[in-house]
């Protein structure tokens, strides 16, 4: 067979467009690449966590790296970072809104028992501009929170399996931390839910090994990831001991699928086929097998795994026949699996990366496809064109060999194209340049004692030549944290790995620690059979944006929304004003909306969650009008299945129950954990009292002075009516304030101040009264005395009136017409400083220390020279101290760098 070689340009766009002439279809292709590449910008974020597994009462410490993902370099695009915490029923249990200042920040989240159970939970973490992009490409860490409270410690786990009769059967086993023993002739109460609402509950009681045993009969249309089991044990403290569990099929059989290289089958032409094996849950499953050829009934290939459910093997299909995989398990029963149907002509595309200094690609192809055209191939990374040439198919097979000097460390993806733009076949691989940063950690001893100081020294350099970046380390007692470095996750495996790659990936950060050709090949097989996707390339031959790009990148936090008629019809050029209190003092925006009547009010930057009331007329200053406002968009997050033994893994068993002994033995309460007291018996009114509002924003528990009820309101024609005829206030006819008398000199030429109106608890002007709506008021309450308004400073001198609406405190309110809207904005949360114990006096020594995180340093600089120090002291226990730090410099290159010393 005649071999031809590909005649490439190693290029930029810029070098490739003096060689193809203009018009030329390849020329098109690659400036469409390019412009989506400078217009739509790709945002990649990674945060190193001080450890991967946490107790109720511990804090996380996390610091986040926002990057642009073309070359890893710190992203100036974005300023606000969210992030979630998510539980194991996919509900948003906390955000953390952080500043993003030169592409970094840090954050912490406090695990009090009143926020979290004990379960499995995600972390994900995203800026406003990568919510117009695939969630797949969001940051996701899975994380495990246990309780080491010695009366509420217990272990749980569940099995489920379904019969022909769709009965769900579930054993769940209870065993006590300490010592593993079952939890017996305990009372379960049960709950099965389907999509969050409950279908069957129970009670029941765990037998002599700590089981309990639930039959439900099913509907038929029921899916299985839509289930899942609630149970709860009272504890003799009276706490609830919640174990819940995500459902899941124990005995559906493996789900095998092949990859042919490329992504067809082809007749008559040899082919790589890669093939990925994972059991219910998403974890892989080893298997072996082998592929009959259905035809002839012949064993053609034999396959096992390799790593990870993963391997390949080399298949020569031939025309007409079809091909079936047969996979055995360990009692010898054979599960069949159809691989994909045989093409009779196209294309088989390899690219093999046998050698650090070269990649080599072919492309092979079927007499009847040997017509002298020309096809393309175009190599990028990061959606950068690295490469780019056309390919005349007049021979049967052509190839070429790529130096990697050319690419940059990380995915790259082959793909070829026909002369309209459609991709013929497409191949991912992994190029490593050997290119990231070199870290030196040393001590001053290396063997401490309990208490003392520890100085580390960091040396950082980029081809033997001084560093400056910016790090974060994290020190932790190897002891009770177990940092695998294969299980865990680091810098490396996020930004060079999975923040490319769509679904789960197992141990990621096994294939950068201790690299051997192996686990290149193994790293290989991943890239074979994951899915990938950062466009379309129909996107790019149609010209379109990847998405429709809804948001802009956050510069500061915002208020945005529409103005309608009452009939809906929008309101072109009304104007808005908005207003607030702050800790700062309070805030009065306006603006004016576009020709749409949509608006933005945007600049504002604030801490905490902020109350805002908007008021909205038309261009005329008429108040007929209805406000919409927008909430802040939530990720489009994908359900995921979680297994008890995907993060809830033998170590975080041992942290759990090295943490309880600790606590127990030094009498130890975590802050932020639940400590049952004495029972307290508490005297007061049997019933609420009749004149509370609900929802009210009053500050403080005194009673209002005069208190109107929305009954009463909704009869008047407008808000300032509720005001006239109310003993020890006067209402101006002319301007409709509201006066406390005795504070009115006249009602022409008022001595004092108009009283103070909050709505929701923000502070509004008297002319917004007329504004409100009567119907849209849940209540009204009116504190006139001094010792009723103290509480609100000087606001209260003049007298306040609290008026709340009918959904009061809520996230937001949208009322059904009304000109004026509500609604709570989340800004930046509190960063707090790890509390690093400092040991000097004897009475310094006393204090109990049972850290598992000894030191967490989120910003850690070096210098020109490369070099940065810090110190921190030794906890009580003698242990070996692991030292975790992750970061980059200012070009994009990464680092990942361990360290031990002991303690005596």
């Amino acid at each position: 067979m005649k071999k031809a070689y590909l005649s490439g340009i190693f290029l930029t766009l810029i070098a490739l467009s003096s060689f193809i002439t203009d018009g030329d279809w390849l020329t098109g292709i690659l400036s469409r690449l390019n412009s989506r590449r400078e217009q739509y910008p790709q945002e990649k974020v990674y945060m190193h966590f001080d450890k991967p597994y946490y107790i109720i009462g511990e804090d996380i410490w996390f610091k986040a790296y926002i990057v642009n993902a073309e070359r890893n370099e710190l992203s100036a695009l974005s300023k606000i970072l969210y992030v979630d915490l998510i539980d194991d029923q996919d509900s948003i249990k906390k955000t953390v809104v952080l500043p993003i200042v030169n592409g970094l920040t840090n954050g912490d989240i406090k695990l009090t028992d009143s926020l979290v159970h004990p379960g499995n939970y995600h972390i994900k973490a995203y800026t406003r501009w990568m919510q117009n992009f695939s969630s797949d490409f969001i940051f996701d860490k899975k994380i495990f929170i246990g309780d080491a409270r010695t009366e509420t410690s217990v272990l749980a786990d569940a099995k489920f399996t379904f019969d022909d009769k769709h009965h769900l059967q579930a054993v769940v086993a209870y065993k006590k931390l300490e010592d593993k023993t079952p939890v017996t002739n305990k009372q379960v109460t049960y709950t099965l839910n389907y999509k969050g609402q409950p279908i069957a509950n129970g009670k029941t009681v765990t037998n002599n090994r700590g089981l309990i045993d639930i039959s439900i009969r099913l509907r038929q249309d029921y899916r299985v990831e839509d289930l899942y089991l609630k149970t709860a044990i009272p504890s003799n403290t009276g706490i609830e001991i919640d174990r819940d569990f995500a459902v899941y099929d124990l005995d559906k059989a493996v789900d095998v699928q092949f990859f042919p290289e490329g992504g067809d089958l082809v007749a008559g032409l040899r082919s790589k086929v890669g093939f990925k094996a994972t059991i219910p849950g998403g974890r892989s499953a080893n298997i072996t097998g082998y592929i009959v050829d259905q035809n002839i009934n012949k064993k053609v290939a034999v396959f096992t795994t390799v790593h990870a459910g993963m391997g390949v093997f080399a298949l020569q299909p031939l025309a007409g026949h079809t091909y079936v995989a047969v996979v055995e398990n360990k009692s010898g029963k054979s599960t069949n699996y159809q691989l994909p149907a045989v093409k009779n002509s196209g294309y088989v595309f390899s690219v093999n990366h046998t050698s650090d200094d070269s990649v080599t690609v072919r492309v092979e192809t079927t007499e009847d496809f040997i017509t002298g055209q020309k096809i393309a191939l175009i190599v990028q990374q990061n959606d950068v064109v690295k490469y780019a040439a056309k390919i005349k198919i007049d021979q049967p097979s052509v190839g070429s060999r790529l130096a990697n000097i050319n690419f940059s460390t990380g995915i790259t993806q082959f793909t070829l194209l026909s002369p309209d733009g459609s991709p013929i076949a497409e191949r991912l691989i992994f190029i490593d340049r050997h290119d990231q940063l070199n870290l030196k950690i040393t001590s001053d001893k290396k063997v401490y004692n309990k208490h003392e100081k520890v100085d580390i020294s960091l040396s950082v350099k980029n081809n033997n030549m001084a560093a400056a970046g910016n790090f974060s380390v994290a020190v932790v007692d190897a002891g009770k944290i177990d940092m695998d470095e294969d299980k865990v996750t680091s810098i490396y495996s996020d930004l060079l790995l999975t923040s490319d790659l769509r679904g789960y990936i197992e141990d990621p950060n096994y294939y950068f620690t201790n690299i051997t050709q192996d686990k290149a090949s193994q790293l290989d097989n991943l890239l074979l059979t994951q899915g990938w996707r950062r466009f379309k390339w129909t996107d790019i031959n149609n010209a379109t944006v990847p998405a429709i790009i809804k948001y802009q990148p956050s510069k500061s936090f915002q208020v945005s929304g529409k103005i309608t008629s009452l009939n809906d019809k929008p309101i072109p050029y009304g104007k808005i004003t908005l207003f607030a209190n702050t800790v700062a003092g309070p805030i009065t925006l306006d603006t004016i909306a576009n020709e749409d009547g949509k608006f933005l009010i945007d600049g504002l930057e604030f801490m905490g969650i902020i109350k805002f009331v908007v008021k909205a007329t038309n261009a005329k200053d008429r108040k007929n009008v209805k406000i919409l406002l927008n909430n802040r968009p939530l990720p489009a997050y994908l359900p995921e299945i979680f297994k008890s033994d995907e993060v809830f893994t033998i170590s975080a068993i041992n942290y759990l129950r090295s943490t309880q002994k600790d606590l127990d033995e030094n009498n130890i309460v975590l802050p932020a954990k639940t400590r049952m007291l004495k029972e307290v018996k508490i005297k007061g009114k049997l019933f609420p009292d009749p004149d509370a509002i609900a929802n009210s924003s009053k500050l403080g528990s005194g009673t209002a002075d005069i208190v109107i009820k929305k009954e009463k309101i909704a009869q008047y024609p407008s808000l300032i009516y509720s005001f006239y005829g109310l003993a020890g206030l006067e209402v101006d006819p002319k301007t409709q304030t509201v006066y406390r008398i005795g504070r009115v000199v006249s009602l022409t030429k008022p001595g004092g101040e108009p009283m103070a109106i909050f709505l929701d608890g923000v502070k509004i002007g008297s002319d917004m009264l007329k504004e409100i709506q009567p119907e849209s008021v849940e209540g009204i309450e009116i504190f006139k005395s001094l010792a009723s308004t103290a509480i609100y400073g000087s606001d209260g001198y003049w007298g306040v009136i609290q008026i709340t609406t009918k959904v009061g405190n809520s996230a937001s309110y949208f009322p059904p017409i009304t000109n004026v809207s509500h609604i709570k904005v989340q800004g930046y949360s509190i960063q707090r400083e790890f509390y690093s114990p400092v040991f000097k006096t004897q009475e310094d020594n006393k204090r109990d220390d049972v850290r598992s995180t000894i030191y967490w340093n989120p910003n850690i600089n070096t210098d020109k020279d490369g070099k940065a120090d810090f110190s921190f002291y030794t906890a009580n226990a003698p242990a070996t101290y692991k030292v975790i730090i992750e970061g980059l410099d200012y070009e994009g290159h990464l680092a990942h760098q361990t360290y031990s010393f002991e303690v005596k």
